[in-house]
């Protein structure tokens, strides 16, 4: 076993890298939304801000032509801090080349495994249990899928992630001034990178933020400090996060003919009518999709999304589906519902926290039911979901009456996701299949 406390993340972290990067350029398609946002980000790093092309793009773009954009602005309704990142990896290798347009999300997606394991192994207090989380994420279809086609929701993962990550470290520091917080600073610079990819990062941010200061007043019962300390701690991180997130707009109000920046003289009064266009979207979005999903039903993955499927010859298929791995899944929802119910009776520090990012990331899509949604959007709180199955596994470790024997179920389980991951593979790396085996794996009718 000490081979594998030694080396076991390093073999996780290297089946992550080989699942997201293997043949990352097919297909050489614009994928899903990756209509928009490739497009997107490669204008934003030609002009600092989107631009619109002409009718039906595409297929001049896919095939190497990818300049036909117009002058004219575009206008968008999500952040451009993942479009940025988008454009770095096409601008590295190119934007004729799939293999550019997908870099960035990959290695994103394989950051998020090796976050996850920091994030865990603090949480549950051990090694091993951190490695279980890493392995989990590593092999899961959806976040192998996200890390494979060129959208914004791995990156708002993993800087959600990422701030809950410092707010641990906020939380663990000898808390010996009330403005002298680097972690909680970092947190905040976090969050709003995730709230500059997707506005979603703003629910991480104030949730976290509100964690942190209630801990405080429940520890101390300094009700007094707790004035100063709801002060200092709404000042190192609202303002930060919200500098953080107009930074990413330097494009924006650098830019004179970036869409919206007619609304106002003032820029910022144009930043602000721009942003309410925005939000009139977003909560607008009401046009049916025949994949959208509803959040009640999101982690018992009943509507998993297609994100391309294309006939590749007599009797064959070529599908990519964001499919979570049903071991995953739905052992991850019996997880968190024994979870809820443990912490509502004990109110323990550990489950409350592996809840606290996953209230963060899902409880506020139930205020969004009748809006067009999609299952893949919870990849952003997928890590908190194995966090759970990793903490109800390992109270029942240590709970049994035959370590041992706990342990042999752990590894059983393990091998059941192994499996399942390798069965539907091909359906998460676009590969060409015989139509009777892809059948074979939509074991739901509502997963077709």
């Amino acid at each position: 076993m000490k081979l594998v406390d030694r080396f076991g993340i390093w073999a996780i972290m290297l089946v992550a890298a080989v699942v997201r990067l293997w043949n990352l350029d097919e297909p050489h398609k614009l994928v899903f939304d990756e209509t928009y946002y490739v497009k997107d980000a490669w204008t934003l790093s030609a002009a600092g801000h989107e631009l619109s092309w002409p009718k039906d793009p595409n297929a001049a773009f896919e095939a190497g032509d990818v300049n036909t954009f117009l002058n004219s602005p575009s206008y968008v309704v999500h952040p451009p801090l993942g479009k940025w990142l988008i454009a770095i990896g096409m601008r590295a290798f190119g934007a004729q080349n799939s293999f550019g347009w997908r870099i960035s999300a990959a290695l994103f997606g394989i950051a998020l495994v090796w976050l996850s394991y920091q994030v865990a192994k603090r949480v549950l207090e051990s090694h091993r249990w951190g490695m279980f989380v890493a392995l989990l994420v590593a092999i899961d279809g959806e976040a192998i899928v996200l890390s494979r086609i060129s959208i914004l929701d791995g990156f708002l993962a993993f800087f959600a992630l990422l701030g809950f990550y410092f707010m641990l470290r906020d939380l663990g520091s000898p808390q010996e001034s009330l403005w002298r917080r680097p972690w909680l600073i970092s947190m905040a610079l976090a969050l709003g990178a995730a709230s500059a990819v997707k506005w979603s990062g703003i629910y991480f941010l104030a949730v976290f933020a509100i964690y942190v200061l209630g801990r405080y007043v429940f520890e101390t019962r300094d009700w007094a400090g707790s004035v100063k300390k709801a002060i200092s701690t709404f000042l190192l991180t609202v303002p930060v996060a919200l500098a953080t997130y107009v930074l990413a707009w330097a494009g924006w109000f650098l830019s004179s003919g970036a869409w919206g920046r007619n609304l106002d003289t003032n820029p910022l009064v144009a930043f602000w009518k721009y942003h309410v266009q925005m939000y009139q979207f977003h909560v607008g979005l009401s046009s049916h999709h025949d994949y959208q999903a509803n959040p009640l039903t999101w982690l018992f993955m009943t509507r998993p999304t297609s994100f391309y499927y294309e006939g590749c010859g007599s009797g064959c298929s070529t599908a990519i589906t964001a499919l979570g791995n049903p071991a995953i899944w739905w052992v991850g929802a019996v997880a968190v519902i024994l979870l809820t119910l443990t912490w509502l009776v004990k109110r323990d520090r550990t489950t409350g926290l592996v809840l606290l990012g996953l209230a963060a990331g899902y409880l506020p899509w139930f205020g969004y039911l009748n809006r067009t949604v999609f299952e893949f959007y919870t990849i952003a709180f997928f890590p908190f979901i194995v966090m759970a199955i990793a903490l109800v596994f390992k109270r029942g470790i240590e709970e049994a009456y035959s370590a041992k024997r706990a342990r042999g179920w752990v590894v059983a389980y393990i091998s059941v996701a192994l499996a399942m991951s390798v069965f539907f593979l091909p359906l998460w790396l676009g590969l060409d299949i015989p139509y009777w085996y892809w059948r074979a794996h939509m074991w739901l009718p509502s997963w077709i």
